[in-house]
């Protein structure tokens, strides 16, 4: 398995914004969310607002199949209707990005 954990700045006046983004995904675009993570190989993934007095971030965590059992990568990018939309809104919102070191994740053995 395979773990990222990343800190986000998000741009001033654009936490609302993303949140509904986020929301919408949620409520209305799960089955392309669903297979995004298919043909990435994530088995989790995990998006946390901080709110800040100077800034707002959010923790963005996704745990994976490792590199080597992922499927192979689609020439052209991605077909997923929410993977451009996802994008957009990423550069859109997204100021920074800090990787957070990972000490600890445990899984459930099987």
């Amino acid at each position: 398995m395979e773990v990222q954990c990343l800190k986000v700045k998000i741009k001033p006046g654009m936490t609302q914004e993303f949140i509904d983004f986020v929301k919408d995904m949620q409520v209305n675009k799960m089955e392309f969310v669903y297979e995004t993570m298919r043909s990435e190989n994530i088995v989790v993934e995990s998006i946390f607002l901080e709110k800040g007095e100077d800034a707002d971030h959010i923790i963005f965590y996704t745990r994976s199949n490792s590199a080597d059992e992922a499927p192979e990568e689609r020439e052209g990018g991605s077909a997923i209707p929410v993977d451009t939309e996802a994008i957009e809104m990423l550069q859109k919102t997204w100021d920074s990005v800090q990787s957070l070191e990972v000490l600890f994740d445990a899984g459930r053995l099987p």
